[in-house]
């Protein structure tokens, strides 16, 4: 999460540090910001919605789709 974090927030994000995390409950704030990022990197494509769900819902399995879809616009 924070080498994408730190690369989404090149491209503009504003994610903020990764040390929030491990705070119960912030960290559900964080990852709705991080998910945010995933828009942003991938112009669209996936909104903050369902990049969210995915990593609820699917834990692993969604942080690979996400990937997926960040790999594809990787500059």
């Amino acid at each position: 999460y924070v080498r994408t974090k730190n690369e989404m927030n090149s491209l503009g994000a504003q994610i903020p540090t990764a040390w929030l995390i491990i705070i119960p409950f912030v960290n559900i704030w964080w990852l709705w910001q991080w998910c945010k990022g995933v828009e942003l990197a991938t112009k669209g494509t996936m909104n903050v919605g369902l990049a969210f769900v995915l990593m609820i819902l699917l834990g692993c399995i969604g942080s690979a789709i996400i990937q997926t879809n960040l790999n594809k616009y990787a500059t």
